[in-house]
């Protein structure tokens, strides 16, 4: 299984499906300079043929075009999918781990050490906590792949939604 490397040049949309949004165009610098006390916008303002009442209303027509156009087009595909669960094996081994562990220390608490021994209580636990750690890691193994097993046989069906934003 390969993943797509960034430098592969991606798959092109056929332009005459899916055109691009174009952005209104900015006015340039003598459209620009309009007497702000007749109310016209400055693209309307260099056209003396145009009344002011009318440039006003133009003048909205036109900001609420370049609203339209920059709408986001949303497309949305609906899909049947297969849902199929399954264990945390990790987990499920690491928590029977830890469980081990807690246990063979709490065991080593019970049995008292003699005066003349060797070792420390100290010593005991530790030990004790390996061996309650290897054998909860066998353990919860075992567990996870039961678990594993019993999860993969039920199964269900969904429909995935996505939504494309351009």
């Amino acid at each position: 299984m390969s993943t797509p490397d960034a430098a592969d040049p991606q798959p092109q949309q056929d332009p005459a499906t899916h055109p691009e949004p174009t952005l209104p165009e900015t006015p340039s610098a003598d459209e620009t300079t309009a007497d702000p006390a007749r109310g016209a916008s400055p693209q309307l303002a260099a056209d003396p043929a145009v009344p002011a009442d009318a440039a006003g209303e133009t003048g909205a027509a036109a900001v609420a075009e370049a609203e339209a156009e920059r709408e986001p087009i949303v497309t949305v595909v609906e899909r049947e999918v297969t849902l199929q669960r399954s264990v945390r094996y990790g987990r499920v081994i690491v928590g029977f781990a830890l469980l081990g562990a807690l246990l063979g220390m709490l065991a080593s608490l019970v049995f008292p050490v003699l005066d003349d021994a060797n070792y420390t209580m100290g010593q005991i636990a530790g030990f004790m906590a390996l061996i309650g750690a290897a054998i909860g890691l066998l353990l919860g193994g075992v567990l996870a792949l039961i678990l594993g097993a019993v999860a993969r046989r039920s199964r269900g069906r969904g429909v995935a939604i996505q939504s494309d934003v351009r």
